[in-house]
């Protein structure tokens, strides 16, 4: 009897966290409502109007909004753990498809500068994050006895936002997920330069908030995962943010909808995270 592959793949669910998480309201609720944040943030970067290109445009247009809306997802894919200026510009010259705008002029350093500075100065939320987490964590090593959340309880009870929950555990720095999951950092301590480090390297702000958003993934992957197995959709693969059944053909396309229903949906503890989804039904796997 024929089978199919089901894949559903988590959609911008780092950028998702990552909003809910800092309480960035306006980007959380563009996810929520469906709507082309990557656009809009290109909108605000180049002062036009920037939208998904579509395939009755003509090449020239097609390209435009294309490369422009490009540059939009690849800020807020890109940007929310602290990259700067010199980074995205160093990875813009190793894509094979840009590198030949800025070797022409059309872009160069001056316009990924306003891009980093764009994002930042309109994300507040999200940088501020990267400021709280690290203070956070400064003050457990600093202050072993004593336990500190982010946000705030005040925060937390006005803003609706998940909490975090950092303590010292020995000189182990603990954070508590929202999930209740923690994580561990060994060793962890202020260098004489009042720099974060603990077992395995240094630390910041930015690297903290990439820990805890890649973490918070994780558990809503364990969660989909289970979800699936619950309904008799047993998983055979993951990638990342990805999910894949293999099921009897006749019943495909209801288990697809099934599985792209529990992965648009979360636990609990997430309440208030906007999760999206896309996928496919397949004869083979593929990205």
């Amino acid at each position: 009897m024929a089978k199919k592959f089901i894949i559903v793949d988590s959609a911008q669910i780092e950028a998702r966290i990552l909003a809910w998480l800092a309480g960035q309201d306006d980007l959380t609720q563009g996810f929520a409502n469906g709507e082309d944040v990557y656009s809009d943030f290109a909108t605000e970067l180049f002062g036009v109007i920037v939208r998904k290109p579509r395939k009755s445009d003509p090449k020239v247009l097609h390209d435009y909004y294309e490369i422009k809306r490009a540059f939009g997802k690849d800020a807020i894919l890109g940007c929310g753990y602290g990259m700067g200026a010199n980074k995205f510009y160093s990875r813009c010259l190793e894509n094979d498809s840009l590198r030949p705008l800025f070797d022409s002029g059309q872009y160069d350093f001056n316009f990924i500068n306003k891009l980093i500075n764009t994002y930042r100065s309109k994300y507040t939320r999200i940088t501020d994050f990267w400021t709280r987490v690290e203070k956070a964590f400064k003050w457990v090593i600093k202050y072993p006895h004593e336990t500190i959340t982010v946000p705030s309880d005040i925060e937390q009870a006005q803003n609706d936002c998940s909490q975090l929950t950092f303590w010292n555990d020995g000189g182990a720095v603990m954070l508590q997920l929202p999930s209740s999951r923690c994580l561990r950092y060994r060793h962890a301590a202020l260098d004489s330069k009042k720099q974060l480090r603990y077992h395995w390297g240094s630390l910041w702000g930015g690297s903290i908030t990439e820990n805890i958003v890649q973490a918070v993934a994780r558990d809503l992957l364990g969660y989909w995962i289970l979800e699936c197995e619950k309904v008799g959709l047993h998983i055979v693969l993951h990638v990342h943010d990805e999910v894949v059944s293999v099921v009897e053909e006749e019943i495909a396309e209801e288990s697809f909808d099934k599985m792209l229903a529990i992965v648009c949906s979360g636990p609990a503890w997430s309440d208030g995270l906007p999760l999206g989804a896309e996928g496919c039904i397949g004869d083979y796997y593929g990205k």
